[in-house]
This record gives C-alpha cells, sequence and structure tokens, in this order.
C-alpha cells in the first residue's frame, strides 16, 4: 500500500502536522457524512468547517500526550495498555468532550454573527450558554465515549504504532465526532 507506507514517512516526519491534516480531514468527513444521513440531504459547510478546524487544532496535542503515556507506561504490556487506557479516559475523554461543545458553540455564534445584519454576539452570553451546556451535556457524552474509546484504545496502545495511531482513531472519529456534531448543534438547528 504505497498511500500508507507515504502517509506514515509523513508522520514520522512532520507528526504535529501530519496529525493536524489528519484530524481536519477525518473529522469534516464524519460531520458530513452524519449530517447526509440525519438530515434531508444538504451539507452545511460552516459547520463542517468547525468541527473539522477543532479536530485539527486538537490532534496534534492528542499525539503528543499518547507519546507521553507511552513513556511513563511503555510497552504493550496488558498492565501498561490499561494504565494509558484508564488515564486517557478520565482525562482526555471528558476534556475532549468540554472543549468540542465549547468550541463549537462559540464558533457557531461568530459565524452566525459574521452572516447576519445583527449586531456582533455577545460574547459574555455566548460564553455563558457554552458553559451551560458542558454542564448539562459533558458528563452524559464522558460516559457515552468510554464505551466507544476504551475498547478503541486498547487496541491503539497494544497493537498501534505510534506514528499511526491518529490514522487508526480517526477512522473511529468518522463515526464518533459526526455524532458528536450531531449533538454540538442540534439546538443550533433549532435557532436557525
Amino acid at each position: 500500500m504505497p498511500l500508507l507506507r507515504c502517509f506514515a514517512a509523513v508522520q514520522r516526519a512532520c507528526p504535529s502536522l501530519a496529525s493536524m491534516g489528519t484530524g481536519m480531514v477525518v473529522m469534516g468527513a464524519g460531520d458530513a457524512a452524519v449530517q447526509m444521513f440525519m438530515g434531508n440531504g444538504s451539507l452545511d459547510m460552516r459547520r463542517s468547517a468547525v468541527s473539522s478546524t477543532y479536530s485539527g487544532v486538537t490532534s496534534p496535542g492528542i499525539y503528543h500526550w499518547w507519546r507521553a503515556l507511552d513513556a511513563r507506561w511503555p510497552g504493550s504490556a496488558v498492565r501498561s495498555v490499561c494504565r494509558k487506557v484508564l488515564v486517557n479516559q478520565a482525562i482526555l475523554g471528558p476534556l475532549n468532550c468540554a472543549l468540542f461543545l465549547g468550541w463549537s458553540h462559540c464558533a457557531q455564534a461568530c459565524i452566525r454573527s459574521w452572516n447576519s445584519s445583527a449586531e456582533e454576539a455577545d460574547l459574555e452570553s455566548v460564553a455563558n450558554e457554552a458553559l451551560d451546556r458542558i454542564r448539562t451535556e459533558v458528563p452524559d457524552l464522558a460516559v457515552k465515549a468510554m464505551g466507544v474509546w476504551m475498547p478503541v484504545h486498547i487496541i491503539t496502545f497494544r497493537f498501534v504504532p505510534p506514528h499511526l495511531r491518529i490514522l487508526y482513531t480517526s477512522t473511529v472519529s468518522v463515526m464518533w465526532g459526526g455524532y458528536l456534531s450531531y449533538v454540538a448543534n442540534q439546538d443550533g438547528a433549532a435557532e436557525r
């Protein structure tokens, strides 16, 4: 598979840049697929842009976080894998859900204000609305995330080489990212 070898070479040479690009493309695809499947067949490119930019910004940090977990608990023995999975899910799971909901809410509010003739969005009210969504939705999302990501990360830390982890988890992110974008945009659809 020449394409996979090329990707692996880029990931090894420029892990942050490759992780950013992979995260953006896969999250955008996931969101677009959910919109097409769950909606009326139309595609909101602004919504996809919000989702894909979030993933692009966070993917390099996730790559380096996983490298830190590998340094703390090296190897792929069951004990090391379990520690990495539990710490990753306890810290990154809820944090990622909260950051995505906050990012999505604030970015959508900015886009709406840019595209309307109304006054600029009140930043304080937008931030308070985002915090309310985070408080109400993250606990449920974090529990759902455990059901998806803990089994995925058992495979990630046990079998997937570090330079291919973002690619591997990004394939799962097509579904999860689409679901997160769907959750983040449920209220937004009613406002438009």
